[in-house]
């Protein structure tokens, strides 16, 4: 049936509304990274208790799917999605008032669970409303708008803060939470009618992930994206020492590079977009990892250069390749739990966090005052994303190519 223009206008409105609560984790995470300092001066405590705030934050957004994702598979998708937003606007206010570090740290905890919720909803909404290779292009379009916040959040932290002090950056994120809360209550239609909804759900939640762990057509996508996701993490670990510290950049550099860097996202995300057109989701995998792999090779080769630009061009392509392949992985690993989407997404965001925590860490403990260790780790992942996807998937892959065919 065709789409009437105001349906179309809605489902754009819908995805908008959908990458703006996905952008919570980046602009809480990458704006609030220069204030670091400032907040253990302000607290009174030592800069590494300020700085295990990042780890509480990914440890609430990697259990908070958990929690959220089988909610939305027992009460529907609006009501967890309001709360969860609401809570994240209420811990942005309660970090803008408490005045020690204990506080502060359980504060953003609370907050990374209110800040998953739009990520672990939000797929599943899409998988609601989509199917075949228009969730890919879905999930692309999705991606491709949460993007905005890695560019952006960086600059626009450094600018807060020597402006206005670190507060100004929670009073950011509630004015962003505020906004996004009123939009869903408008725009966001509940999608997961009440005869699909698993009252059981969350009860039996630890059962059904024990499930999922061992579908293979859930478990080695969902992996194989959490892996091609990971180059994000290290270059966000890595870059600052590297081109702050080797390179002699200055802050306003390097939030300029940064941002041209993470610019492959989106344009290698459209190019995405017009590839579905011809090939399936499991057929662009299938290509394109084996490259994605070989310009991570290509990176880890030029990582000893003294020439920024080389690096700089090296690190485009192999983050480029991360905006074409990972909704393709995304869309097939939701594919793979047609049952339970919100426990798929809860499922899928777990591991992509789990992972991101391993490569944040690793190349933290490797050093970054060269570009080898995050080039190191941006190649491992790669392969082993390859590996998974072609030893372990490729049967499955042919399946779902020619069911779509058929479809």
């Amino acid at each position: 049936m065709p789409i009437s223009p105001q349906t179309r206008l809605h489902a754009a409105f819908i995805i908008i509304v959908l990458a703006l609560l996905s952008v919570f984790p980046p602009l809480a995470t990458d704006m609030y990274l220069p204030a670091i300092g400032q907040v253990a001066e302000a607290m009174d405590a030592p800069h590494s208790a300020a700085e295990l705030s990042l780890s509480v934050f990914f440890l609430g957004l990697c259990l908070g799917q958990f929690i959220v994702g089988p909610l939305s598979d027992a009460f529907g998708r609006k009501l967890p999605l309001v709360g969860g937003t609401l809570l994240f606007t209420l811990t942005s206010i309660g970090l803008l008032m408490v005045d020690d570090i204990v506080s502060f740290n359980v504060l953003r905890f609370l907050q990374a669970i209110g800040a998953c919720t739009g990520m672990a909803v939000g797929r599943a909404i899409v998988t609601d409303l989509y199917q075949g290779r228009a969730v890919a292009k879905v999930m692309t379009l999705l991606v491709t708008l949460m993007t905005i916040g890695p560019i952006i959040s960086p600059f626009l932290g450094s600018v807060l803060l020597t402006a206005l002090g670190w507060r100004s950056i929670f009073v950011t994120l509630i004015i962003v939470g505020v906004t996004a809360l009123v939009l869903t209550l408008i725009v966001i239609p509940e999608t997961l009618p009440q005869e699909n909804r698993r009252p059981g759900a969350f009860s039996n939640a630890l059962g059904h992930f024990k499930t999922l762990a061992t579908r293979r057509r859930f478990i080695v996508p969902a992996l194989v994206t959490a892996f091609i996701q990971a180059p994000i993490f290290a270059f966000i670990t890595g870059s600052s020492g590297v081109f702050i510290g080797g390179f002699g950049m200055s802050a306003s550099s390097y939030g300029v590079l940064f941002g041209v860097v993470a610019s492959a996202l989106v344009i290698f995300a459209q190019i995405n977009n017009q590839l579905l057109n011809h090939f399936s989701p499991a057929q662009i995998l299938s290509a394109g990892l084996p490259v994605f792999a070989g310009l991570a090779a290509v990176l880890l080769t030029v990582s000893g250069t003294q020439q920024a630009w080389v690096l700089v061009a090296a690190l485009w392509c192999v983050l480029g390749m991360v905006g074409l392949l990972s909704a393709n992985g995304m869309a097939i690993a939701m594919a793979g739990s047609p049952e339970a989407a919100g426990l798929g997404s809860a499922g899928l965001g777990s591991l992509q966090f789990a992972v991101a925590f391993c490569m944040s860490s690793l190349v933290a403990l490797m050093g970054t005052a060269t570009a080898v260790p995050m080039a190191a780790a941006m190649l491992t992942v790669s392969l082993v994303a390859t590996g998974l996807w072609h030893g372990f998937f490729r049967r499955a892959a042919s399946e779902q190519t020619a069911q779509e065919a058929a479809s």
